[in-house]
């Protein structure tokens, strides 16, 4: 057995500390690393705390702001309603005014106003002249350049579906319609219900008889701008104009 050389275990103790040194160095440099990552992200976020508290802000706040214009639509739909109920009775008693009084006195002032009446779906509007969007916030709506209500020729009425045209879509042939309009009643029956396109302008077109075509958008429910309409065709079964009657008013 050959002797052991003077400093052999110190070499051998060296040689170790330094093996041992290195893997120890290779496996924390990465934590370090990371460390030091973790330190600058800190940082960076420390200066970035103002937005963040800024975006906690509004997401504390959002519900509260969407209950808020909830609220401010639901007012507006129901001012609407409201000043639609007040003009519907306004013009109620223009109507029962003109309706009593003599047809001279009638075509003197005012045009003459019309009440549509459908019992199926229990409807009785006074009719406004036009189909502005004003005007039918307050009422079905005569179309301009077409027969007069009750008057030969086709009458065309448009009204919004999701006030008083709602339960239009109800209505199916053999179903009645009265137009009363200057103290005389007249009886329209329905003849045809279809679904067209807006664009079609067909159903404006004037009739030899006397018809009332009634308009509007569809599907009935449809959420946003209905892409259809809904055409109501109604022929008069009346060789004559008759009394107005209370029972359909």
């Amino acid at each position: 057995m050959s002797p052991k050389r003077p400093g052999a275990n110190a070499h051998c103790q060296s040689s170790l500390s330094a093996d041992s040194w290195q893997p120890a160095h290779f496996l924390f440099s990465p934590c370090e690393r990371t460390l030091r990552r973790l330190g600058t992200r800190l940082r960076v976020t420390s200066f970035a705390g103002g937005h963040a508290n800024s975006t906690s802000l509004y997401v504390r706040f959002l519900p509260a702001l969407l209950t808020l214009v909830g609220l401010i639509l639901c007012c507006y739909v129901a001012a609407d309603y409201a000043w639609m109920l007040v003009e519907q009775n306004r013009l109620a008693h223009e109507w029962q005014s003109q309706s009593t009084s003599s047809p001279t006195h009638v075509s003197s002032g005012s045009p003459s106003l019309a009440r549509l009446v459908i019992p199926k779906i229990n409807l009785s509007a006074v009719v406004v002249e036009g189909t502005s969007r004003k005007a039918l916030l307050v009422g079905p709506g005569h179309l301009a350049h077409t027969a007069a209500l009750g008057e030969s020729g086709n009458s065309v009425v448009a009204g919004h579906r999701d006030t008083f045209f709602r339960h239009l879509g109800e209505l199916v042939s053999g179903d009645s319609i009265y137009v009363d309009r200057g103290g005389k009643l007249y009886h329209y029956q329905v003849t045809d219900t279809k679904i067209i396109e807006p664009n079609d302008i067909s159903v404006l077109k004037s009739s030899g008889g006397n018809r009332l075509t009634l308009i509007t958008c569809y599907p009935i429910h449809y959420f946003g701008p209905a892409p259809k309409r809904l055409i109501i065709t109604a022929e008069s079964v009346d060789t004559g104009a008759g009394q107005a009657s209370s029972s359909v008013r």
